[in-house]
């Protein structure tokens, strides 16, 4: 865990902000889900989740130590009856049998987990704010008594903030891990050995199948990382919240949705995703830059009309760090063909989707609205895609110039849901 007098409020923040779900099993929850919720194994049936997570919370606060937290915590779950052993009912199942409850091995696991994810995702925020002037990470060595081998070969490790292996590999990367980083400038990580034109990339001792028994999700995780730990909390938590805004958005009036993705479209996540210069590789197999690809900021709001136009249970548009690399890759090879320097579409200038979708031309083709019009004397372009099985996901897939002589080509190829000002 950092060493902070005080905890950093982007580390209470993170861990307030997970919605309490009760479990059976830990793996009922997948990996995501435990990344914006709070859950503690065997909690099904029994009124304690709120008790232990505000018994965090307030460890997290005053940095209580584990047996000061275990001192106020063990009281109330025994007179709530949660401690030993009991029979229970896996609902899974439907079988009965006995199952370890309270404990003060379980208590020790629950407040290193939760605290450290916090501490790690507090940390990540604080990073990405002042990786500017302290642009690299170097791993640690770690404190460990007993080091797994394979993070002692990573000790030394430096590479750029933004660099995809510390989605996967940002400590703790285990249980009990005690890995650290550090963040350091320019200068200091030259004076260490680093090489910006040939960077000596982290050893890879590849990855492992790991099938949850109890969900059957299979996933690959890195080796010497422990199923569970092979993701950033603090990377989950920004991808996570996006989608927990836009939920929030889609649930909004139309005044206050308006409002809502105003200030996200001029927001600093915003404009760092739509410049396109978040590193990242289409072509990459890597589970790190597959899940950096998928972070997402919403940034405009389909009307009810449009939304049910092709199918879409969402009105929050998002732009995702995937979508918005290839698109800047198009513009730039688009400019570079004609000898032009202007991309056309600057981070700024993304509320001309807005401004499509309230006064534009709009054709719905099957799981996608094309919307094209004037703004400010240029006519526009722009393709917005539902996504996720169950409709609950909206994507700007293109925003560009085009040709108004060319409009009609985009009405063959669906519906006309609104003419251009109606």
């Amino acid at each position: 865990m950092a060493e902070f007098d005080h905890p950093p409020a982007e580390v209470q923040r993170y861990f307030d902000a997970k919605a309490i779900k009760p479990s059976f099993d830990w793996r009922d929850l997948s990996f995501d889900e435990h990344a914006t919720a709070f859950t503690v194994a065997k909690s099904a049936g029994y009124d304690i989740l709120a008790d232990v997570k505000g018994a965090l919370s307030k460890a997290i606060r005053e940095r209580m130590d584990f047996d000061e937290f275990r001192k106020g915590l063990e009281p109330v779950l025994k007179a709530k009856g949660w401690w030993g052993k009991a029979s229970a009912v896996d609902p899974q199942t439907g079988e009965s049998r006995t199952v370890q409850l309270g404990s003060a091995r379980r208590l020790s696991t629950i407040y290193w987990a939760n605290v450290n994810s916090a501490y790690a995702a507090g940390e990540w925020e604080r990073i990405q704010r002042t990786k500017r002037v302290l642009p690299y990470l170097q791993y640690l060595h770690t404190i460990a008594e007993h080091p797994r081998a394979q993070h002692l070969a990573w000790v030394g490790t430096i590479l750029p903030v933004d660099d995809a292996w510390w989605a996967t590999h940002y400590p703790p990367n285990g249980w009990k891990c005690q890995c650290r980083v550090r963040q350091i400038a320019d200068a200091e990580a030259e004076r260490l050995g680093y090489d910006r034109d040939d960077p000596q990339r982290p050893v890879d001792f590849g990855t492992r199948k790991y099938v949850n028994k109890r969900t059957g999700e299979v996933t690959d995780v890195p080796v010497g990382i422990d199923p569970g730990w092979a993701q950033n909390p603090g990377m989950a938590r920004t991808e996570n919240a996006a989608k927990f805004i836009a939920g929030r958005i889609d649930a909004m009036s139309g005044e206050a949705r308006a409002a809502a993705v105003a200030d996200l479209a001029d927001s600093w996540l915003m404009k760092r995703i739509a410049s396109g210069t978040i590193p990242f590789d289409a072509t990459s197999r890597d589970p790190a830059m597959i899940a950096r690809g998928r972070i997402a900021v919403p940034f405009a709001a389909l009307s009810d009309e449009l939304a049910g136009a092709i199918g879409a249970e969402a009105r929050a548009v998002m732009l995702s760090v995937a979508d918005a690399t290839k698109q800047v890759e198009k513009r730039r090879t688009r400019a570079d063909e004609k000898g032009r320097t202007d991309l056309q579409v600057t981070p700024g200038r993304y509320w001309i989707v807005q401004a499509l979708i309230d006064a534009g031309e709009a054709i719905a083709q099957g799981a996608t609205l094309v919307l094209q019009g004037f703004v400010e004397g240029e006519y526009w372009h722009a393709a917005i895609r539902r996504a996720g099985a169950d409709a609950s996901e909206l994507y700007l897939k293109s925003l560009r110039r085009a040709d108004p002589e060319r409009a009609g080509e985009a009405r063959a190829r669906g519906d006309v849901v609104r003419r251009s000002g109606e």
